[in-house]
């Protein structure tokens, strides 16, 4: 009659803590697209958020106002305050009728007038072979993106 083996074996306690790292390995993963991810939703909803902020200043003021965006450094600017700088790895670029003076010629506008129209325009925001295109209406001044489009 054999002795009870009790325990495992060195092999037996490799491959589980082979497992368990792949394991925390693809989570860990994971946790980092969806960050990344999250993060893209973010600055998509901060720029939709900035340039309806404009457009509703252009309406309570009865006067011109408009996002200065600059491709060049990846940033926009609302009326009166400091540059935002896009998250790295993501680009900016632009398709309008203004654009504002800059040593560069990176600088563009987005202008929104009393009435609630605007110059109108494109912004695409990319992230690898991520893209999203927001437009900006030239004559209601609405905002909306989508998702999935190439700049």
């Amino acid at each position: 009659m054999r002795p009870v083996q009790q325990g495992f074996t060195l092999l037996e306690m490799l491959v589980v803590l082979l497992m368990v790292a792949v394991g925390f390995g693809l989570l860990a993963s994971g946790i980092s697209q969806g960050l990344k991810s999250a993060q893209e939703r973010q600055v998509k909803r901060d720029l939709s958020l900035a340039l309806r902020q404009v457009r509703s200043q252009a309406i309570s003021a009865g006067q011109p106002a408009s996002l200065r965006l600059d491709v060049l450094r990846n940033s926009y600017q609302l009326p009166g305050k400091t540059p935002r700088q896009l998250p790295d790895g993501m680009t900016l670029r632009l398709t309008t009728a203004a654009t504002a003076d800059s040593d560069e010629g990176s600088v563009g506008l987005i202008t929104f007038y009393p009435n609630g129209g605007s110059t109108g325009g494109h912004l695409y925001l990319a992230r690898g072979s991520q893209a999203t295109r927001i437009d900006i209406d030239w004559l209601t001044g609405r905002v909306d993106w989508r998702d999935g489009q190439q700049p």
